[in-house]
């Protein structure tokens, strides 16, 4: 192995010494000696900073699985894997300029690449078969890395080759006689029948597998009852952790690369559940965990909505789905009170969906509603034309396991037309609270509503709230609070308000105390009131480049450059809400110009 740049000078310093301290290096002969020099110290160059990737780079924020089979399934190349990010080059690059790399070894076949279900978030998708990954080790796992041309994207996502089946579904030519694990060309018919153990390919899915849904859009949509009036409940059985074994890992349903798998779901077809749900763990302990669920579109008018987490649904990954609840109905003795996505457990991921025209009983159906205690990272969704509630909520009565929630990270999310407040943070949260670099517009009530007496050091750091409080109602505003915040409760700052004009700053039951906490470096403009209680309040118009469809800042905002640059602040907000990196200089709201 060749030295070091700086091993080597420094081996050329110690030569240098020796030859002076012996002969001068010379041929030697019957001379005297000549005095020593002094000798001259080679300096060692000091290692250079490491180069920062350039502004474009490919960046990778985030996968559907994290582990799966590497053989098997069409082609005997394993796990379908979707990769979502920016700047992964146009779509007819994929497999030339855009490539994937698992473990340093290019994966064995692309098969999709173009816009998320979150497109106007501007995240891309690249759909792949990993395949065998050069004979790479079950259960170790793996970084994942997208190059375009010579520049090459973040490695610190992974990818586990586990052992596992796929389990092909197709409504139209599937058939549950004749389906082989597997086989492509022989499909199962049906995800779940109502008999729940026997039909389709759910009484032979087992830790580990993929199941996958051909997809034919609207024109043949999904429309099989499942078990309990679901499409689908995650019934005695359960994935696990992936290890490297048979028998561990997700259980994952997923859409086919590139097409419309489409699940819709009607009262008067039988659906009266909801579309895909867990079962509630406290009745049945370990069961409905370690699931995966992508790439679906869902309508879904059933009591539990489109996806239902349940009780204890620990360790879910809903990913890149399309949801709503258009026709559910408003009256009568079936109204659902639910959410695009609810439920609650440890180690939830709910990333990069669409979930919008929500509606059902009168303002108790979300964007996504958090039910109970567990751990949650909920990031890169789409929130809109939610008809009949908030935008996202945490509200914990104690009737779902839990008495409290805790550690709860939401960023990244644009969440707007909003028919009660956008983000409403309610009952019983208490610890690990973090809300940064959100954008919240067009809300018929609170941008930001508290309604907790146990909250604790709660972060809400660079979101732009527009447009807020349509309704011009007296008792919400910029920021509500309509219960006793403990001393200590929130740390608020290098937030916009730009809220309706006239409407409070501050509103509610009790208002925020400026004992809350820390409340910083916020913009306020249009509205009314004092805003005292922020320490170091930047007045002004924020001059967004179009309101209500651009909010980057112009040139001359009062809100470039005014952000606070705390420790916590600053571990957390590293880039902004187009994930662009956060310089030395902080701008207010989610977007850095």
């Amino acid at each position: 192995m060749q030295p070091s740049l700086q091993r080597r000078v420094f081996l050329l310093s110690e030569l240098l010494v020796i030859c002076v301290l012996a002969t001068g290096c010379g041929g030697g002969g019957g001379e005297a000696a000549t005095p020593l020099p002094v000798p001259i110290p080679v300096p060692i160059p000091v290692p250079l900073p490491p180069v920062p990737p350039p502004v474009d780079a490919p960046i990778v924020s985030y996968t559907d699985i994290v582990s799966g089979p590497s053989t098997g399934g069409e082609g005997n190349r394993g796990a379908y894997l979707s990769i979502f990010g920016k700047n992964f080059g146009a779509a007819s690059g994929v497999g030339t300029t855009t490539k994937v790399f698992i473990g340093g070894t290019e994966v064995a076949s692309y098969r999709f690449m173009g816009a998320s279900k979150v497109d106007t978030l501007g995240m891309q998708q690249i759909i792949v078969q990993v395949g065998a990954l050069g004979g790479a080790a079950q259960g170790v796992a793996l970084p994942i890395k997208v190059t375009v041309g010579a520049v090459a994207s973040n490695v610190d996502l992974t990818f586990m080759p586990n052992p596992g089946r796929i389990l092909y579904v197709d409504n139209v030519a599937g058939d549950d006689n004749t389906a082989l694990p597997g086989d492509i060309s022989k499909p199962y018919r049906h995800v779940q029948t109502p008999a729940l153990y026997t039909g389709g390919a759910w009484p032979v899915a087992r830790a580990g597998d993929m199941i996958v849904m051909r997809g034919h859009g609207s024109a043949q949509p999904w429309t099989d009852v499942g078990f309990e009036h679901y499409f689908m409940r995650f019934r005695d059985k359960s994935g696990s952790a992936p290890t490297g074994a048979a028998g561990t890992g997700a259980i994952v349903v997923t859409g086919y690369p590139g097409e419309d798998v489409y699940i819709r779901g009607t009262v008067a077809n039988g659906m009266s559940g909801g579309c895909i749900s867990a079962i509630n763990g406290q009745s049945f302990p370990g069961m409905g965990q370690w699931a995966v669920v992508s790439n679906l579109r869902m309508d879904c008018e059933g009591y539990d909505g489109p996806i239902s987490q349940e009780i204890f649904g620990h360790n879910w990954r809903v990913i890149n789905n399309d949801l709503a609840a258009s026709t559910a109905p408003r009256t009568g003795i079936n109204v659902p009170r639910m959410a695009g996505i609810t439920g609650n457990g440890n180690n939830a991921v709910w990333y990069g969906n669409h979930i919008h025209d929500i509606q059902g009983n009168a303002q108790e159906c979300h964007g996504i509603y958090i039910d109970g205690d567990g751990s949650y990272e909920i990031a890169y969704n789409h929130i809109h034309d939610i008809r009949d509630g908030n935008g996202f909520q945490v509200y914990v009565n104690g009737g779902n396991g839990s008495d409290v929630a805790n550690n709860v990270s939401l960023h990244h999310n644009l969440i707007h037309d909003v028919s009660k407040h956008g983000i409403n943070i309610a009952d019983n949260m208490q610890n690990g609270l973090r809300v940064w670099n959100n954008i919240v517009y067009n809300v018929k009530l609170a941008a930001l509503r508290f309604n907790t007496n146990i909250l604790h050091d709660a972060r809400i750091f660079n979101n732009t709230f527009y447009n807020t409080n349509q309704a011009l109602h007296p008792s919400y505003g910029a920021i509500t609070n309509d219960w006793n915040l403990p001393v200590g409760s929130l740390d608020i700052e290098n937030n916009i308000f730009h809220v309706v004009s006239g409407t409070p700053y501050n509103s509610g039951s009790n208002g925020v105390p400026a004992s809350a906490g820390t409340i910083t470096h916020n913009l306020w403009f249009n509205g009314a009131g004092s805003t005292a209680f922020d320490s170091a309040a930047v007045p002004g118009n924020p001059l967004f480049i179009a309101a209500g469809s651009d909010f980057h800042l112009q040139a001359g905002s009062p809100a470039i450059g005014a952000g606070a640059r705390g420790a916590a602040l600053t571990a957390l907000v590293g880039n902004d809400f187009d994930l662009k990196v956060r310089g030395a200089s902080i701008d207010l709201g989610a977007l850095q110009h």
